[in-house]
């Protein structure tokens, strides 16, 4: 599946896919957001859970950019 076709998904089937064909990566937690991140073929996906609402609330997807360095700002790499 390619990011458009998954971009073309409703709510749900984006749900549904990111479950059946996502292989979780890491996560990054705030005081009231919850973040998950999972790779899907050739693209990553955020689900965005909030707390206070208790469910997701948003499907984010992309290739790459700016979301993934706020899963890596805790890792060490050597010199």
């Amino acid at each position: 599946m390619s990011l458009e076709e998954f971009n073309d998904l409703n709510h749900d089937e984006r749900l549904f896919t990111v479950v059946d064909k996502g292989v979780f990566l890491d996560n990054y937690v705030t005081v009231n957001i919850r973040m998950n991140l999972y790779s899907v073929g050739k693209f990553y996906v955020e689900l965005v859970y909030d707390s206070e609402e208790n469910k997701i609330v948003e499907v984010r997807s992309f290739k790459h950019g700016v979301q993934p360095n706020k899963y890596t700002s805790h890792i060490k790499f050597g010199k």
